[in-house]
């Protein structure tokens, strides 16, 4: 209770506001709505998320509710609410009791009209350990009871990490006010994470071409992204477990990214030179600049105990995220265009 109490504070929202930000997505697990007893979960998260609803209508702000974590675990990661196997798909129960937490994330989409703009229906789902068609159903079947219970309510759906060339398959006949929603990081996968300063800011041009260009079938937003370019943010791959930059945590290249590489001040700003600053900065551009090019995007987080790289608010407040997010040093795009106008170019892009 005293986490939920002191993590987000009204001085939070109103800073998230002054720093020119208008919407937040706040990830739920389903375990604050529906619980069985052999699980280890706490409740008492609603009253909380309501004042934190009631605070963002005070300082304009709206909110995509995010279902970030559903029975049996749809993906094995621990911010699922369960490591391991994937068994989400593996019980009828696992389904309905994740209706059921959209159900309740859309009566409180209907209590606050004018603050809850949109609700994600799960975040993350696997494609490697899941059924494509039970992720279909499962979005087609949720949609429904969503718009039962919160008609007007914008409906967010992940990826599900297909490929881009994948996401035509999300977007169903005779749906409306459906975004996609697509997660975008450079530490996860060997090819990102080994990637020199150039190739990070050049890889984003890619990126840009992705939401770009299935944005005119379906809205397409980046619903999470960082500055971090190691993987060493303390748990970042697990409770308890390493890192791939430094080694210490088993992977493909078995050792460090390179001979000598550290996690030691990779995450902290006051170990940042002024080249690593500049960096940070033209990342934190680029990266908009791209996901802008689709609908819009969602910095993950808002804040961290540790980790600045993953810091929305203390990045912007060092000059290393835009402030506000207009104020870009390196955009040569106007943000007035219509989405489908706008060209990058940048020292990085051109188009």
């Amino acid at each position: 209770m005293n986490h939920w109490s002191t993590w987000v504070t009204e001085s939070d929202i109103a800073t998230l506001a002054k720093l020119g930000l208008n919407y937040l997505r706040i990830p739920i697990g389903y375990w604050a709505f529906t619980v069985k007893d052999d699980e280890p979960y706490v409740q008492g998260q609603i009253p909380y998320l309501k004042k934190v609803l009631d605070w963002m209508r005070k300082y304009n702000l709206y909110a995509v509710l995010d279902l970030h974590g559903v029975p049996g675990s749809q993906n094995g990661f621990d911010n699922s609410g369960r490591r391991g196997e994937v068994r989400w798909q593996q019980t009828q129960e696992n389904i309905d009791r994740s209706i059921q937490a959209l159900v309740g994330l859309a009566k409180i989409a209907a209590e606050y009209p004018n603050v809850v703009d949109a609700i994600e229906l799960v975040n993350e789902p696997a494609s490697w350990a899941l059924s494509r068609q039970g992720i279909l159903d499962y979005y087609k079947r949720a949609y429904s009871a969503v718009r039962d219970v919160a008609p007007s309510v914008t409906i967010v759906i992940h990826d599900a990490f297909f490929s881009p060339s994948d996401w035509p398959q999300f977007n169903v006949p005779g749906w409306s006010n459906v975004i996609l929603d697509t997660h975008t990081y450079h530490v996860f996968v060997k090819d990102r994470l080994m990637l020199s300063r150039d190739d990070h800011l050049k890889a984003t041009c890619q990126d840009a071409s992705n939401v770009r260009n299935f944005n005119t079938q379906l809205w397409t937003i980046t619903g999470e992204w960082s500055l971090a370019t190691t993987d060493c943010a303390r748990w970042l791959n697990g409770f308890g477990k390493g890192a791939r930059w430094d080694g210490s945590l088993p992977w493909e290249l078995n050792g460090p990214v390179y001979q000598g590489a550290t996690c030691a001040g990779q995450n902290s700003i006051s170990a940042w030179d002024a080249p690593t600053r500049v960096f940070f900065r033209q990342f934190a551009e680029a990266q908009m600049d791209a996901y802008e090019a689709g609908s819009g995007w969602f910095f993950w987080n808002f804040k961290t105990e540790e980790a600045d790289d993953w810091n929305y608010i203390k990045l912007a407040q060092n000059g290393l995220i835009p402030n506000p997010p207009t104020d870009r040093h390196y955009s040569r795009y106007s943000l007035d265009n219509p989405h489908g106008r706008i060209k990058l170019n940048s020292p990085w892009c051109h188009e």
